[in-house]
């Protein structure tokens, strides 16, 4: 009875309230979509608001600090070159640093293949001689082929088709590689999309081998943490203009506006806002978490329910110095490295003195929903990696001084199972505006970060089309080669 009364109480003080005032669009989530979608909403001239459940801006954009002196991304580690993010960045004046070329150092039977050369073509020899290396370059020129054909639409039938294959075995079937160019491919994309590559379809992981292709695209991050990009775009759009700790838990339309309702999870207070329209960038997992009145369409549900997702899990391990023998090669990071296995890719830390290093574990795809099981203890996940290093590295477990871990919840990255792509129509569905309601997030166009930004971008230029307001998306940088490796002329 009491509870009853308590939400009968909440729900006569929110009807008994003064209307809240209408802006042009409210958008839901302050991670990189989000805080991309203030920005651009900012350009396009309409009157918004940003609504965020946690105290955090940014989403994934986390960049930790320890007292050790040593800090490393807890979240999402850099932005290729060609995400339009990296264009906001550069625009609010945040210098970048640009990392290393897309591919890594990694390990094949039981065997370190350190990449210390100067360029992508210069480890692809290295690791590929002879007529293995014809055999990938034949293979990666018929990849790019392909993806130029993905550009079309629509997409040719032929390729299309490739949604209903699974990447390796696609790659098993007709690519010719042997079986350390397959072992390549696999341990240098799974990451990207945080799953198996037996998961996703043929059509996706052309999408995303574009990446590798050719001499490579490179990447860059924020100087002083990714973190600052979401920083720096609520400085500039106006910080009154972003409310944290609010959980969005009703989107009402109702004829001209949209009603959102949103708890502040500190005190339980309900707090309403009005829009025209509403762009939600939350993570796939949480649109469930909304009442919508109308529901959502039977076709949308079926859009949400049949995308699957890739798992992420961060291990900070932090070190005494002398473990950076590890990782070097005549004094020079091998790192990062892709094992294919429990310890997913190792990035070196930021070090701000000599009486710490940190090794950034980025675990995924099965290993990673291991980790964020709430099964376990976390002692346990700690010993598997201290023998898994140890496995890599004999030697190594004893100059552990600490580990802290990130558990992402197991749909934190977007991907499209075998029969679906970021391609089809159910795909489109998603891109398009249902009603006042626009869906935005690195879900809704493909597993990469440049995804969350690029929906921003197409969401205000639906709402300010609506609005007769005469924007468009700022054209974005071509990606380009990657180069030499950072830290190399």
């Amino acid at each position: 009875m009491r509870l009853a009364l308590s939400l009968v109480l909440v729900a006569g003080a929110l009807m008994g309230a003064a209307p809240a005032p209408i802006d042009d669009v409210l958008v839901i989530g302050a991670g990189l979509s989000g805080m991309s979608a203030a920005y651009y909403a900012q350009q396009a001239g309409l009157k918004f608001h940003v609504l965020e459940a946690s105290p955090h801006l940014g989403g994934r954009m986390r960049s930790a600090k320890y007292p050790q002196g040593v800090g490393a991304e807890a979240g999402l580690a850099e932005f290729w070159e060609g995400n339009p993010a990296l264009d906001i960045a550069h625009a609010l004046k945040l210098p970048t640093d640009r990392g290393d070329t897309s591919f890594s150092s990694f390990w094949f039977a039981n065997k370190l293949y350190p990449f210390t050369q100067d360029t992508n073509e210069q480890f692809l020899a290295f690791l590929l001689p002879g007529a293995e290396r014809t055999k990938y370059q034949a293979w990666d020129k018929k990849m790019v082929g392909l993806y130029q054909r993905i550009q079309q639409r629509p997409i040719p039938a032929d390729l299309f088709k490739l949604k209903d294959t699974s990447f390796a075995d696609w790659l098993k079937q007709t690519s010719g590689l042997g079986p350390k160019g397959l072992m390549l491919v696999q341990s240098t994309t799974e990451p990207e999309y945080a799953t198996s590559w037996e998961r996703i379809s043929a059509l996706d992981g052309i999408a995303e081998w574009h990446i590798f292709s050719g001499k490579g695209t490179g990447n860059q991050h924020i100087s002083g943490g990714n973190q600052r990009l979401a920083e720096a775009i609520a400085d500039h759009v106006g910080r009154g203009k972003i409310e944290v700790n609010r959980q969005v838990t009703n989107v009402v339309t109702e004829g001209d506006h949209v009603t959102v309702t949103a708890m502040n999870p500190a005190d339980y207070h309900f707090h309403q806002y009005r829009a025209k329209h509403v762009i939600t960038t939350m993570p796939l997992f949480r649109l469930y978490e909304i009442q919508f009145t109308p529901p959502l369409s039977p076709k949308v549900r079926e859009a949400i329910d049949t995308q699957t997702w890739g798992s992420y899990f961060t291990a900070h391990v932090i070190v005494d110095p002398a473990a950076k023998k590890f990782w070097q090669v005549k004094g020079e990071t091998i790192l990062p490295m892709l094992t294919g296995g429990p310890l997913g890719v190792c990035y070196e830390g930021e070090s701000q003195h000599k009486g710490a290093e940190l090794l950034n574990l980025l675990v995924t795809g099965d290993w990673a929903e291991t980790y964020n099981a709430r099964t376990g203890s976390l002692d346990e996940v700690r010993r598997q990696l201290s023998e898994a290093l140890d496995k890599q590295w004999p030697g190594f477990s004893k100059h552990i001084k600490q580990m802290t871990f990130v558990r992402y919840h197991p749909r934190a990255i977007a991907s499209w199972p075998v029969g679906r792509s970021r391609f089809d129509a159910l795909s489109e569905l998603m891109r398009q505006p249902q009603g006042r309601i626009h869906f935005a997030g690195d879900f809704t166009e493909g597993t990469h970060s440049d995804g969350a930004v690029r929906s921003a971008q197409r969401a205000i230029a639906q709402v300010a089309k609506s609005e007769g307001k005469k924007w468009t998306p700022p054209k974005a940088a071509g990606p380009h080669e990657a180069g030499t490796r950072a830290g190399h002329k």
